[in-house]
């Protein structure tokens, strides 16, 4: 099973994702994850502007962020789509093309 947190990018510190709409998103992100060979994947909340929680899918931190509505709204049916984009994000970068996505 995929390991999931979230964490404050201003000081490192993980925190719980509890609200209740939260528990169906989670389930499927550690789906696609598992499915898409991620053991770990992190959310850092953006210390500017805490509803961005910027993804990190293994060990590469992307220049992609989700919503924290996706989370405390239960969007379950858009989150696997989101999470396709963050993979797409990392092959970019993979491949050189990070520095255009700024």
């Amino acid at each position: 099973m995929a390991d999931l947190k979230f964490r404050n990018e201003s000081d490192g510190q993980e925190f719980q994702m509890t609200h209740p709409r939260a528990a169906r998103v989670l389930k499927d992100i550690q789906g696609w994850a598992q499915q898409n060979g991620f053991e770990h994947v992190v959310f850092w909340r953006d210390e500017e502007d805490e509803h961005k929680l910027w993804v990190q899918l293994g060990e590469d931190r992307l220049n992609y962020w989700i919503h924290s509505s996706t989370f405390t709204e239960g969007k379950h049916d858009t989150v696997e789509m989101q999470m396709d984009y963050a993979r797409g994000a990392q092959r970019r970068s993979a491949a050189g093309y990070a520095k255009f996505d700024k």
